[in-house]
């Protein structure tokens, strides 16, 4: 009888492979089909989803704004800095990040550090 369950057991596993191995077989064939079907019947499909221009300097697109002119600068803090925050150089807003943990709004900080996007200041 125990002969009987692990035969049934083993014959379950192997039909269980065999299954999976047809499964990855149809899956690997119906791949290969559409990689060499005609690209050129459906390539207009994806003209629409295909972004064909780019998006230059010159004519204004930045992904960073340069605020590498108030390094140096002192400034005012309008909130709270958390220690991110905003402060005022000359009335402009700048978002800032604080080198220590907490800076009262209305202090005044320095900026020392400009990396990117990202504004350094320090509590003087």
């Amino acid at each position: 009888m125990l002969e009987v369950q692990s035969y049934s057991g083993v014959l379950a596993m192997s039909l269980t492979f065999y299954a999976l191995a047809g499964i990855a077989l149809l899956g690997v064939i119906v791949v290969v089909y559409l990689n060499n079907r005609d690209s050129k019947k459906n390539a207009g499909m994806l003209d629409e989803l295909i972004l064909d221009e780019r998006q230059q300097n010159r004519d204004g697109y930045t992904s960073v704004i340069d605020k590498s002119k108030f390094l140096g600068a002192t400034g005012v803090c309008v909130t709270d800095l958390r220690p991110a925050g905003t402060i005022a150089v000359d009335g402009e807003p700048i978002d800032v990040v604080a080198e220590g943990s907490f800076v009262k709004q209305g202090a005044v900080v320095k900026v020392i550090n400009v990396d990117g996007s990202r504004v350094l200041v320090r509590q003087i």
